[in-house]
């Protein structure tokens, strides 16, 4: 039996070419008996379909054409439940879509069938679902005459099965469980029909939507369209008209008559909504409020962030075209699966908080708490546009990115890309679609999200957040099928060989990391360099004075340490004062703090911090209601190194107690012990 990991490594070998042992456990952190035993898995079920095993042999995968034509998808559409092994996990979301579509009174026995488990596992299941249908206001009810069956809205049941199948396409196997859950009540091409009719709606109003989002409507569709009993759906009149408004109402008005031709009265608003939330790009004029929403985001972002954005019309109008969707599902309790989340959360740590804070505007507007999901996804966002580099490409080499997951996913993979690969000139498209109508003269290579056939040039399955590991291991790939780039093909692998050979590792992956990084993205990561608050407000820049200072003499004597240790130019002071002057009284951020700043190229040289509190108040532009007693100047050298620090100062000065003590402090001693307590909580 086929399980999760087993899965995975399946699709891994499948989808590389020429892929090694050492090359997949790192990938996949399992060790090599984890990988012999997981193969021996994968050969298990290709001989049970009669296919061609996959071989080892000089220590590269081998695997056969025939497999090569098959993708992952097709692959085990065919398979039993008795043939791959569902996590606990999924159970959990296959027993309530289950339930969903129910076409019969359900017993405990349907779910040990259906999943292949024990009687107890299956009552343990149901538990668990008790409690999941709690999170979405629902009850998890069992009677004699009605079996297992849910009570609720009919909106909070659809919410919840949108939830489980979006997730469950999120998983390995996810695919095949929502298959096999269609096929035990005889719906298995009931994807491929709603796909039609969708496909051919969009078609005919020019509706273009994020392939990611359109496979998961298509697959809530589907199973709305199988399912006996729909119940009303509460709209209140306000709702009603916020859907009307939007141009595509016509279209989500089209597709019910066609999905739903005996629906009720509401299905109409409910379908407009999968397809709002789904958009790929959206007219400005359409949502003018939320394109000046899009502009207050911005605004707070540069706030929070202290970094003025650059090419700000190109950040609206794609942040705005994130925001119509979000705002919709924000504002319905429309579910959004985000498999990255927990790494954007760790990786991007503090731009993460940086953003939650940002999007206080669209909090207010919807009046409703933003998921992490929904933040994760904004932190790509604003991720790739800080990250992207601006630099001209002057060398031939020209690639297509392909990104069916969003905006916000596309923007942040071609940063990534544009760091990896400095010489080669990328451009994006949302679609393999689209592909046919681009001349293969015009690219070199592709990267894709999407996995398919190769058409005839070099093409790369990649995901949207690539790991040290997977960049890696995507460099040498490039550099093996274009020998004339600028770059530096070494096998990390046999790096590690050689360094182990000859001293003791402590810890593998984070030296593999490291070296990753200090061969390949030295000149290009320097935002990786991210140092603690305690780190940049040492002694020597810690300052108090008791003199009677303007406000232009403030932000001199507070800049004075980091010009004295040339972390800083006369012309970023110059900058800093000048910004004022013609900005405003911005750099107060309440509290009597003011925080100087102006943009990298102004004259930083290295990332550095200092800090200045006066005894009598310093008036900003000579204003009463700007009295500033504590002036920090934050020299930030790119977009990201100063954001750690500047995400613990955040903390401290929104901590009233510490702020006080700042405040009372009469030494460096005293400021630097406050902060260093600041970051040990």
């Amino acid at each position: 039996m086929i399980d999760q990991r087993s899965y995975i490594l399946l699709k891994e070998i499948t989808f590389n070419n020429q892929i090694s042992k050492s090359e997949v456990m790192r990938k996949l952190s399992i060790t090599e008996r984890q990988l012999h035993y997981d193969l021996d898995k994968v050969n298990a079920v290709l001989r049970n379909l009669e296919l061609p095993e996959i071989i080892i042999e000089n220590n590269v995968f081998l695997v056969p054409k025939e497999l090569k034509d098959i993708t992952n998808f097709n692959l085990l559409t065919n398979v039993s439940s008795n043939m791959f092994i569902i996590s606990e996990q999924d159970r959990i979301f296959a027993i309530y879509l289950y339930t969903f579509i129910r076409k019969e009174i359900i017993s405990n026995y349907h779910y040990q069938l259906l999943l292949r488990v024990s009687k107890n596992t299956a009552l343990s299941d149901v538990k668990k679902i008790k409690e999941l249908c709690k999170q979405w206001n629902l009850e998890w009810v069992y009677s004699r005459v009605d079996g297992y069956h849910v009570v609720g809205s009919e909106l909070d049941k659809r919410r919840l099965a949108a939830y489980c199948s979006d997730t469950l396409i999120t998983q390995p196997l996810g695919k095949e469980i929502i298959i096999l859950i269609l096929k035990s009540w005889g719906y298995e091409n009931e994807i491929i029909h709603t796909k039609r009719v969708v496909d051919d709606l969009l078609k005919q109003f020019n509706i273009s939507l994020v392939k990611s989002r359109k496979s998961e409507m298509i697959i809530r569709l589907a199973f709305l369209r199988v399912r006996t009993s729909k119940g009303d759906l509460d709209f209140k009149e306000h709702e009603k008209k916020i859907i009307e408004r939007q141009k595509i109402f016509k279209a989500g008005t089209a597709l019910t008559f066609q999905l739903f031709p005996k629906g009720t009265p509401n299905e109409s608003y409910y379908l407009t909504l999968q397809l709002l939330v789904s958009l790929q790009e959206i007219d400005t004029a359409e949502n003018p409020t939320l394109y000046q929403l899009a502009e207050r985001i911005i605004t707070e972002f540069e706030k929070v962030t202290l970094l003025p954005i650059k090419n700000k019309s190109f950040l609206r109008k794609s942040l705005y075209n994130h925001l119509v969707p979000a705002f919709f599902r924000i504002s319905f309790g429309i579910p959004l699966a985000n498999p990255l989340k927990d790494r954007i959360k760790e990786e991007y740590k503090d731009l993460f908080e940086f953003v939650r804070q940002a999007l206080a505007p669209l909090t207010m507007w919807t009046g409703r708490t933003i998921s992490d999901e929904e933040i994760g996804y904004f932190t790509l966002h604003f991720g790739g546009h800080l990250t992207e580099d601006k630099k001209k490409v002057t060398e031939k080499l020209r690639a297509l990115i392909i990104c069916s997951n969003g905006i916000s996913s596309s923007m942040m993979l071609k940063a990534q890309l544009s760091q990896m690969f400095s010489d080669i000139e990328f451009s994006s498209i949302h679609s393999l679609n689209k592909l046919a109508e681009i001349s293969p003269d015009s690219y070199d290579m592709i990267f894709s999200t999407v996995e398919s056939a190769a058409p005839g040039k070099p093409f790369y399955v990649v995901k949207p957040l690539l790991t040290e590991v997977e960049k890696n291991y995507l460099i040498q790939q490039v550099a093996t099928d274009f020998p004339r780039m600028n770059v530096k093909n070494i096998s990390m692998d046999r790096l590690m060989e050689v360094i182990a050979k000859y001293a003791d590792i402590h810890d593998e992956d984070k030296l593999f990391s490291e070296l990753v990084n200090l061969l390949y993205f030295r000149n290009t990561e320097r935002g990786r360099f991210s140092p603690m608050l305690s780190e940049l407000l040492t002694e020597p820049m810690i300052q108090f004075t008791d003199a009677d200072l303007n406000w232009r003499d403030a932000i001199s004597e507070v800049s004075s340490p980091l010009l004295a240790k040339g972390k800083i130019e006369q012309s970023y002071i110059e900058a800093m004062i000048k910004n004022v002057e013609e900005v405003g009284t911005y750099i107060h951020i309440g509290k009597g703090i003011a925080i100087p700043h102006a943009r990298p190229e102004a004259g930083v040289n290295q990332v550095g911090m200092s800090f200045l509190r006066t005894k009598k108040p310093v008036l900003l532009l000579d204003k009463e209601e700007h009295a500033i007693d504590i002036f920090i100047c934050i020299a930030a050298i790119d977009n990201e190194a100063h954001l750690r620090a500047l995400s613990s100062l955040t903390k401290i000065l929104a901590d009233d107690s510490k702020l006080n003590l700042l405040k009372e402090a009469n030494s460096s001693a005293e400021v630097i012990n406050i902060i260093k307590k600041g970051e040990e909580e």
